[in-house]
């Protein structure tokens, strides 16, 4: 079973399972186009609220994006 949690400040779910993020339209996921949490790029991080950033911290530090 696989734990997810949403990313209000950049409209994402991610599931931590996998590091990997969908993009929200709606109140729904798109699953087509996922991306992985070490190919984000500092501009995404930067939009990253302080509550969200906290949830990631320990996998943005493991990809080195923090």
């Amino acid at each position: 079973m696989s734990s997810y949690f949403g990313l209000p400040s950049v409209k994402c779910i991610y599931f931590t399972e996998d590091s990997v993020l969908y993009q929200m339209k709606g109140s729904s996921p798109n699953f087509s186009n996922p991306i992985h949490l070490k190919d984000v790029d500092n501009l995404w991080i930067k939009r990253l609220s302080k509550e969200d950033k906290n949830l990631l911290k320990k996998d943005l530090k493991k990809f080195k994006k923090i």
